[in-house]
């Protein structure tokens, strides 16, 4: 059951005249394990008492909204985009967002990372797929038309 019904049985045996202790063993009777502890058949025997009557939620301020929307988004990537050396703090400062936004905007919405100073996208694009496929078929025509081609090439990791 929801809460609000839970309310809703509260509010009718206290209406006719039990108190606290009478209406939870009622309702441990009929709902068992999922009935609500008596705490809470308390508290709102004592609402009802000091005239609340409403079972259900008042609108209460909670979190604020989001701030990663369409346009914040836009903005920090063309941000980076002038400038991939550009700070989380800068770019903060620069937009009115939270460090915390800002970071959530780049890493989950923008998959970006920082790389060496710079922002870079953690997939590559088409163009540089496509780039990576026109280097491998020069190699390949290359180790064609000279033997041992791959013999003479050099490689290393970053460090």
């Amino acid at each position: 059951m929801e809460a609000v019904e839970y309310r809703s049985v509260i509010k009718f045996f206290y209406l006719k005249g039990q108190n606290s202790t009478e209406i939870h063993q009622e309702m441990v009777q009929v709902y068992a394990e999922k009935c609500p502890n008596y705490s809470t058949v308390t508290h709102w025997v004592r609402e009802f008492r000091s005239g609340f009557l409403s079972v259900m939620d008042e609108h209460r301020k909670g979190r604020l909204p989001s701030v990663v929307t369409e346009k914040n988004l836009s903005t920090v990537e063309k941000l980076i985009m002038k400038d991939r050396r550009m700070t989380v703090k800068l770019l903060a400062f620069q937009t009115k967002i939270s460090i915390g936004s800002v970071e959530t905007i780049l890493h989950d919405h923008l998959n970006l990372n920082k790389v060496s100073a710079r922002w870079v996208p953690r997939l590559l694009t088409t163009d540089q797929k496509q780039e990576k496929v026109n280097c491998c078929k020069h190699l390949l025509r290359q180790e064609a038309n000279e033997a041992f081609f791959f013999r003479r090439i050099v490689t290393m990791d970053e460090t």
